[in-house]
């Protein structure tokens, strides 16, 4: 099964640009879906001369109309490979200043999202005996988030103990389900929350990672990689941490 179609869900994003690459060297087929048409049919082009890509321009979290595209992508792709890389939080709210409305965005963006992405492929993945699924969580689902809110914790927290539930359920079948949970990467979106914070700020948050530094873009690929890799067949319900040393 190397060489089926993956499933990439927020494509554009800074981690999931090189995991589609990697996944195309690797010679799947791809199925990238975003909602920045714009940066996801460049990333496509960029991809086209080496793999199969196909463009999704959708909201994932309009679960109404990304049911039917997603419906359309497994009928037409049967993906081997699911990777949720959508959602992200990089506000710092206290938990005084957080309101409903920032709950209801988190469960959204990052566990429901990720779920309807599962329901549309998990059963073709278990008729076929064959599936990779990773999502993403964060460190901060693990423990605190320096970087992040209660709301944004809670939702990835979520997002871990579901794939664990998930993975029971589909292990009989052949369907793996796994979670990364990012630290400190230094996406562009990281990157540039990190330079708008006060110098002093980032000293005291670098001080508690025991690299001192934000992890690269490279270096957090390689993690899901592997769990879209035949050699994952018997790793399930697993987290990897991928953070300095943030959480041991």
């Amino acid at each position: 099964m190397t060489n089926g179609t993956a499933l990439l869900i927020g494509a554009a994003g800074g981690i999931l640009r090189e995991v589609a690459a990697g996944l195309a060297e690797q010679g799947h087929g791809l199925v990238l879906l975003d909602r920045d048409e714009q940066a996801v049919s460049a990333l496509a082009g960029e991809l086209s001369a080496k793999t199969k890509v196909e463009v999704v321009v959708g909201d994932i979290t309009d679960y109404a109309a990304a049911s039917e595209q997603l419906a359309e992508v497994v009928a037409k792709h049967a993906p081997s490979v699911l990777v949720n890389g959508v959602g992200g939080d990089t506000r710092v709210i206290g938990y005084a200043d957080l309101t409903t409305e920032h709950f209801d965005t988190a469960i959204t963006e990052n566990l429901v999202s990720t779920f309807i992405a599962i329901r549309a492929c998990a059963p073709a993945m278990t008729e076929a005996g064959y599936g990779r699924i990773v999502n993403f969580a964060s460190a901060g689902g693990r423990t605190y988030s320096h970087f992040n809110n209660a709301a944004y914790v809670a939702a990835k927290a979520a997002v871990i103990g579901m794939t664990k539930q998930i993975a029971y359920e589909l292990a009989p079948h052949g369907v793996v389900a796994n979670v990364v949970a990012h630290g400190p990467i230094a996406t562009a979106r990281v990157a540039g929350a990190w330079e708008r914070r006060d110098p002093a700020q980032r000293e005291t948050v670098l001080s508690k990672l025991p690299m001192r530094r934000m992890g690269s873009v490279r270096e957090a690929v390689g993690s899901v990689l592997y769990l879209c890799s035949d050699s994952a067949g018997y790793t399930t319900g697993s987290v990897i941490d991928i953070n300095g040393g943030l959480y041991m």
